[in-house]
């Protein structure tokens, strides 16, 4: 039998349709490349997709940090990396880095997940959930504990709407978080993003959205440089912030 690896490396070769117009990865697929290596990673561990769903849970990621050093381009090989790090009561911590073709971490994260209930939502206790994986890594793949982003100052005219369709789902029946990466760099225009480029952002998830629901989008500028972005549901709820840092 294979030893359970304390970490797990994927190939990916960016796609057209994964870059945006200047030919570099958009962040929404950089959140797809995590996706899809800790949903398999979390497999081999004992903790997939089907072995939680067999137990009426599913997971969720909560919060993301990624800092862009060197970003990948359309058509670049890159190599993704993933690892855990020892659960807490409720809260899973997982690092990624990503590697380019001359062996050099261009993009690194830090992200917090948990497991909830299908169908009441409340969160499960990482002592109810047994890993075959024994030993963990300690070290991040960068350090980051500043988790708060403020509100979006002036709620005037949104800066991106959308009212939620099929398209946006994932297995589990609500918008599928690197949908929202998508939603919250469509608050910046084109002539924007051509006359920066993309330091950091992060991704605080803070309610779920579903079929029917109307999105609003707000930008305002964070005091120190950067921007915050919060998305509200219904007029009514906070369903995701975000905080995008460039350097010009």
């Amino acid at each position: 039998m294979n030893a359970v690896r304390e970490s797990r490396q994927c190939e990916y070769t960016v796609k057209n349709y994964e870059s945006d117009f200047r030919k570099e990865i958009k962040p929404s697929a950089l959140l797809g490349y995590f996706q899809e290596i800790a949903g398999e990673h979390a497999g081999e561990i004992g903790l997939g997709f089907q072995a939680l769903r067999e137990k009426g849970y599913f997971w969720v990621l909560s919060k993301i940090y990624v800092e862009v050093l060197n970003r990948p381009k359309f058509e670049d090989r890159v190599v993704v990396e993933t690892w855990p790090h020892a659960p807490n009561k409720a809260i899973f911590e997982r690092s990624f880095r990503v590697f380019g073709a001359d062996g050099q971490v261009g993009v690194r994260a830090f992200s917090r997940w948990c497991v909830l209930e299908v169908g009441r939502e409340r969160i499960v206790p990482s002592s109810r959930l047994e890993s075959s994986l024994k030993t963990y890594r300690a070290e991040p793949a960068v350090a980051w504990d500043d988790w708060r982003i403020p509100e979006a100052s002036g709620k005037g005219v949104p800066a991106f709407s959308l009212r939620i369709a099929n398209s946006e789902y994932d297995l589990n029946y609500h918008v599928n978080n690197c949908k929202y990466a998508d939603y919250v760099f469509n608050c910046f225009t084109v002539a924007e993003l051509e006359a920066r480029r993309l330091r950091s952002f992060q991704m605080n998830y803070v309610h779920q959205s579903h079929e029917g629901d109307c999105l609003d989008f707000y930008r305002s500028g964070d005091g120190e440089g950067g921007f915050v972005i919060e998305g509200i549901k219904n007029g009514a709820e906070t369903v995701v912030a975000a905080r995008v840092r460039f350097d010009d």
